[in-house]
C-alpha cells in the first residue's frame, strides 16, 4: 500500500488555499491602509497642538481678521516639534505616502484669544481623511508681512 497525497487532494488543497489568499490579502491592504491613514491624522493633529502652543506664545503675530502660515518645517525648526528623522531631506514623513511633510502649511489666527490652527493639506488624496474642524469663523486671507 503506497502512502501519500493523490492529484486530487493537492489540487483540493491548492485551490482552498487560492480562495483564502484573495479573500485575506485585499483585506490586509485595507487595514494597512486606514492603518495608515490614522497616523497621519494622529501626525497632523500633533503638528497644529504644537502649532497652536506656539501661537499662544506669540499671540502678538497673530490676528483675528486674517491668518499666519508656518510650514512643519518652520515648527521644527523653532523647537516647538521634535524631529523624528535625522536623514538629510525631511524632518517629519508622512507615514501615509513616505514623503516628506516639511513644506506643509499650518495656518493660525487668534480666536477668542486664542491661538487656532488648521492644516493646509496638499495631497488631494489625503484632503479629507482627517476630520477638520469648522471652518466658521475662520479668517479668509494672509496677513501681509
Amino acid at each position: 500500500m503506497k502512502k501519500g497525497f493523490t492529484l486530487v487532494e493537492l489540487l483540493a488543497v491548492v485551490v482552498i488555499l487560492a480562495l483564502l489568499a484573495t479573500i485575506a490579502v485585499p483585506s490586509a491592504i485595507v487595514i494597512s491602509n486606514n492603518i495608515k491613514k490614522d497616523l497621519y491624522c494622529t501626525k497632523v493633529d500633533m503638528l497644529l497642538n504644537d502649532a497652536k502652543r506656539w501661537g499662544d506664545e506669540h499671540k502678538s503675530r497673530l490676528d483675528t481678521s486674517c491668518y499666519v502660515t508656518m510650514t512643519v518645517k518652520e515648527l521644527v525648526e523653532e523647537g516647538i516639534t521634535a524631529k523624528e528623522n535625522d536623514e538629510e531631506g525631511s524632518y517629519i514623513i508622512n507615514p501615509y505616502t513616505n514623503e516628506g511633510m516639511d513644506n506643509e502649511e499650518i495656518r493660525l489666527y487668534l480666536k477668542n484669544n486664542r491661538a487656532q490652527a488648521f492644516f493646509v493639506e496638499s495631497n488631494e488624496e489625503l484632503k479629507d481623511v482627517c476630520e477638520t474642524s469648522d471652518v466658521a469663523g475662520r479668517p479668509t486671507s494672509e496677513c501681509a508681512p
